[in-house]
């Protein structure tokens, strides 16, 4: 099975490309275009963690435990310590496998957190990291689930 790359987020104020397994195999979050001014410029990196956590935001984080022997490799950003997260996102609006959609989404009005308009492409997205992914996770925590795992997983 293919390893998905990249992806797109749409957010409520940005959209970012998702590279999960690139530069040094090192995911990062690339701010390829913003709709209203922000701290963050077009054109910077979020790469301050080793997995990207997919959810209401995406977020930079690093699995707690996987520096130790002692520890256990946690994959749930919801059970890592908050201290292992990095930067993220605002809310996400839609993930898209193409830029030109996510552009798309970008110019649309009344943008809102998990729009439904856009909801097969956030599936596709969903489907495509998969649950096993080695850097990128779905978030199925209570208040950072982008959507219910019933609503993408595959039978």
């Amino acid at each position: 099975m293919k390893i998905l790359n990249e992806f797109f987020a749409v957010t409520l104020t940005s959209v970012y490309k998702a590279v999960i397994y690139g530069e040094n195999v090192v995911p990062y979050l690339l701010k390829i275009s913003a709709r209203r001014e922000s701290k963050m410029l077009v054109g910077a990196k979020i790469d301050n963690g080793t997995m990207i956590s997919v959810g209401c935001y995406l977020v930079l984080f690093i699995p707690e435990g996987s520096g130790g022997a002692n520890t256990s490799y946690e994959r749930e950003i919801g059970k890592v310590n908050t201290r292992y997260w990095g930067g993220g996102t605002s809310s996400i609006v839609a993930l898209f496998l193409d830029e030109m959609a996510a552009v798309a989404c970008d110019k649309a009005g009344n943008l809102v957190p998990c729009d439904p308009r856009w909801k097969d492409q956030t599936i596709a997205v969903l489907r495509a990291v998969g649950e096993n992914h080695p850097y990128c996770s779905i978030s199925g925590s209570p208040g950072l689930i982008l959507m219910p795992k019933e609503a993408w997983a595959q039978s």
